[in-house]
């Protein structure tokens, strides 16, 4: 008997099938074969192995007779302790129910307690560890599976886990909130892939996961990494109470929007419920929420007309950092709701980053945190300049060195070496390439459902790799976690873009723009709308966009490339060859013959535009 995490654990000998599946007597469940399905409440414990493509990779035997013997010396004891059945192995995974509730959360609990015990001699590249995800539901019984939706959530919300950590639905929480001797953390609404309704879901703060400090949740919120945001239920005035469903539905879009936004931390609606009446003491809340910045609003309507008046406290400084004020009509409702959660988001993004990046640069070098290391690289990354570029990466090594479990700076660290290809200072021979790949997946291990994080991968994939299936597969999976993310589109457009499918790469590349804040990256969304144009034939738009994100930013090589041939494609041969001359100013090296070879386009794409670069002056 062995006492893991406050939950003692004892350990009866198992009954093993040849499969390798424990057969546990299951109360109200048939043995037989032939029993015909039942419909039981039951709790789902859904995991998976994280990164086990990259753990076959590196060592395929090796991994499975360790993930077998994790399977038989730890997980099947574990969940047979707990009075749980295992419904089946998966290879990576595996899916488990219980009677109650209790069981299933202290069960995974003491499971992932247990896996991290067994794999402290190994090192972080080969370690095997899980995310799980808990739901309760009336589930779909026979006597060799289970189905229906509560299972579908469960499965859903494993992706949304950290490594080595649990994140479990409102329903079970609400069951044993009160008996669970584990900090959690509210992650407010999420949205899950082929899911159509969000869920609202919880993260247990354990030890062992990747990502999540420990602690109570105020603690846990005043030390995050990045910053964290209340949207306070809005006020109705002058107005009738039962107008208060439009104040909470506007407050609820907003939150749902800034759930988008990458860097940003948001409370969840159920958090903020309480401050839905009496004085608004910004100051107070901040601290008892433990956030950094604080949104509140007011309705005010006056026949068939509303106004919305919005602010944006920083409430650690005590300042205002920005307030405005929104008009529509009544039977306009919801696409108002929708409007004013975009504007506002576009409006704040760049405030809040503006006020993190004043902290970063405040600080002294020597006592930065990895999120404003972080905030500091990105600053450094997109002036791109040859020197800026360079402390950026210092930088990002810094931040990853801060906290190996941060997963953003890994990703904008495989942005990094993305650049330094496209901008010609890397090695030729592609150790960026493998470098941009190794960062970027070891930010989808660390956040699995950061649809930032997918989005670089996925572009990593196309851009460096032409590998367009796994490329598509993971922007579908990025803007279903995060369908506001900004970059996700844009960067979605590329990969629609060198497939020829043109008109679907303008598309991606306009809501992208359309989602996107004004602030140090816009160029980026612009370059992406200009090469789609071009791809699609629409030489003239291709121009204006090029153009604009030249006035942005006039050394990205990538938007230079598409300038130079979409002039030639309008027989402008003058103005692409100074466009020439500046891009060679930048990557004196540049060779055709080498960037065929890395051009990411399909083979026609790719030779019409080698053929428009040759034309402006660009040396083979």
């Amino acid at each position: 008997m062995r006492a893991v995490n406050s939950v003692m654990v004892c350990y009866p000998a198992p009954v093993l099938q040849g499969s390798g599946v424990v057969k546990v007597n299951h109360p109200g469940i048939d043995a037989a074969e032939a029993a015909p399905p039942s419909r039981r409440v039951l709790a789902i414990l859904a995991a998976d192995v994280v990164g086990y493509a990259r753990l076959t990779e590196v060592a395929e035997e090796a991994t499975h007779i360790r993930l077998r013997a994790l399977r038989f010396g730890v997980i099947n004891p574990c969940i047979v302790s707990f009075r749980g059945r295992i419904v089946k192995n998966t290879g990576d995974g595996f899916l488990a129910s219980f009677d109650s509730s209790l069981d299933a959360a202290r069960c995974a609990v003491a499971l992932q307690a247990e896996v991290a015990a067994a794999q402290t001699r190994e090192g972080y590249d080969r370690k095997i560890q899980f995310r799980m995800g808990l739901n309760v539901a009336q589930t779909i019984v026979e006597s060799e599976d289970i189905f229906g939706k509560g299972v579908n959530i469960a499965a859903r919300l494993e992706q949304s886990a950290p490594a080595g950590g649990v994140v479990l639905s409102d329903e079970m929480f609400q069951q044993i909130k009160d008996r669970l001797d584990v900090p959690v953390q509210d992650l407010g609404v999420l949205r899950l892939k082929h899911l159509a309704r969000p869920v609202h879901a919880y993260s247990l703060l354990l030890p062992e996961a990747e990502r999540l400090p420990s602690g109570d949740r105020r603690k846990a919120s005043r030390q995050a990494k990045v910053p964290y945001i209340a949207v306070l239920p809005f006020r109705t005035q002058g107005a009738n109470p039962v107008d208060d469903y439009f104040g909470d539905g506007t407050a609820d879009e907003i939150v749902v929007a800034l759930q988008s936004l990458r860097g940003l931390f948001v409370i969840s609606s159920m958090s903020t419920s309480p401050y839905r009446s009496g004085p608004i003491d910004n100051q107070r809340i901040g601290q008892e929420l433990g956030v950094r910045y604080v949104l509140s609003g007011s309705i005010r309507r006056a026949d068939k007309r509303l106004r919305i008046g919005v602010e944006l406290q920083d409430v650690e400084a005590g300042i205002l950092l920005w307030a405005d004020h929104y008009d529509g009509d009544v039977s306009e409702l919801f696409e108002f709701q929708s409007r004013i959660a975009t504007r506002i988001v576009w409006s704040i993004a760049p405030q809040v980053r503006e006020a993190e990046l004043k902290r970063a640069l405040q600080k002294r070098s020597d006592n930065l945190n990895a999120y404003e290391l972080l905030m500091k690289a990105i600053d450094f990354m997109y002036r791109m300049n040859f020197f800026d570029f360079g402390r950026a990466g210092e930088l990002l090594q810094a931040a990853i060195a801060a906290d190996p479990s941060y997963a953003t700076p890994y990703a904008y660290a495989a942005l990094w070496h993305i650049h330094n290809v496209a901008q010609g200072w890397g090695a030729e021979g592609g150790p960026d390439a493998a470098e941009a790949a190794r960062l970027a997946t070891a930010a989808v291990d660390r956040a699995p459902a950061d649809g930032f994080a997918l989005a670089v991968l996925g572009h990593t994939k196309a851009l460096l790799f032409k590998d367009y299936d796994s490329a598509l597969d993971l922007f579908d999976r990025a803007l279903s976690a995060s369908p506001g993310n900004a970059m996700a589109w844009t960067l979605s457009s590329g990969v629609y873009g060198y497939l020829e499918e043109g008109q679907s790469a303008i598309t991606r590349a306009e809501q992208g723009l359309r989602l996107s804040p004004a602030d140090t990256q816009a160029y980026f969304y612009l370059m992406f709308l200009g090469q789609a144009h071009y791809i699609n034939g629409n030489y003239d738009e291709a121009v204006v966009w090029a153009r604009k994100t030249a006035a942005l930013n006039a050394r990205l090589s990538a938007n230079l490339r598409v300038l130079a041939a979409a002039y030639i494609a309008k027989g402008q041969n003058d103005e692409a060859r100074s466009v020439t001359r500046t891009l060679l100013e930048i990557q004196p090296r540049f060779k055709l013959s080498a960037y065929r070879e890395r051009c990411p386009f399909k083979i026609g794409l790719r030779e019409r535009f080698i053929e428009h670069l040759r034309e402006a002056g660009l040396p083979d």
